[in-house]
């Protein structure tokens, strides 16, 4: 069953994780607590959990429209050498989860990742025989050529120490395969389905827009990462390449989205993830909020 449908287009989504696992100050280094303390009461447990860890949804989208079968980001994959990550060697059932929403990795068209963070390439690739094979069959990858030659030339570089170099086993085997589209960011995958850039967080995010019967949708990927960045729009993370780009692309989308009929799916926000962005009334306090559907 679909999360969505908006005219011919469904959207499904197909979690790999939802364990809260962060810390805070981890991710947000202008984290306050004295901020923070007026938005408890819509924050746990349900962002928040009793032992302060930041509520953070690993998952992908599965598009369906009458000519395609997308799949957007693709988690963190499983047997990969991640340095003691949140990621490192995993066993996730994540394709049995592809399975019941509807898919099976040869029916995906295209594999389109919003940026190539270790959390959107992992599947990508499987391990076979001892090598790193796509693992969608018949798809192409999309990826946006800003944010390639970015990570590409940063792996090589630096071997990404943080969480191990993840471009070498969920990147590059697709490009040496031939399968990779390597694209300008406001590509056109099909009529009412294409990207707008929205650099930041990484060089060539993207988002995906969706449009069909009237509705409209964007998936924006790590624009932000939690719902707390509506109401301080001016927190970015430890994980963006350029805190003040991000800054200013994420308070600029939230201006331009708050109250419309846009529908707004940020990749880690937890069930049912997609929203729309609204003025913050005085009494709750910040810029903005985020009204999730069904509320």
């Amino acid at each position: 069953m679909s999360d969505l449908t908006l005219g011919n287009i469904s959207l499904t989504r197909v979690v790999e994780s939802d364990d809260p696992h962060l810390v805070p100050t981890a991710v947000f280094p202008d984290w306050s607590e004295d901020a923070v303390a007026p938005h408890r009461g819509w924050m746990e447990p349900r962002h928040l959990n009793d032992k302060g860890h930041l509520v953070v949804v690993i998952q992908s989208f599965l598009i369906r429209t009458p000519h395609h079968t997308i799949l957007v980001d693709s988690c963190g994959g499983n047997d990969k050498e991640r340095h003691g990550s949140h990621f490192h060697h995993r066993q996730w059932n994540w394709l049995d989860t592809l399975a019941a929403a509807g898919a099976r990795p040869e029916d995906i068209d295209f594999v389109l990742c919003t940026h190539m963070h270790v959390d959107h390439v992992g599947w990508n690739t499987k391990l076979e025989n001892g090598h790193w094979v796509p693992t969608f069959p018949n798809a192409r990858y999309i990826f946006a050529k800003k944010e390639w030659e970015h990570w590409q030339q940063l792996a090589t570089e630096t071997q990404l120490p943080r969480t191990g170099n993840y471009i070498a086993d969920s990147v590059l085997p697709i490009v040496e395969a031939g399968r990779a589209d390597l694209v300008e960011s406001d590509h056109e995958i099909e009529t009412g389905i294409w990207l707008e850039p929205l650099p930041g967080h990484s060089p060539g995010l993207v988002g995906v827009n969706l449009s069909s019967g009237g509705g409209r949708a964007i998936l924006c990927g790590d624009l932000m990462h939690h719902k707390i960045q509506c109401h301080f729009p001016d927190w970015s993370t430890n994980f963006c390449t350029d805190q003040s780009a991000a800054r200013t692309m994420r308070r600029s989308f939230l201006d331009r989205h708050a109250e419309t009929d846009t529908l707004v799916y940020p990749a880690h926000f937890p069930a049912p993830t997609g929203g729309r962005i609204e003025r913050a009334p005085a009494d709750v306090g910040g810029e903005f909020t985020f009204t999730f559907l069904g509320e």
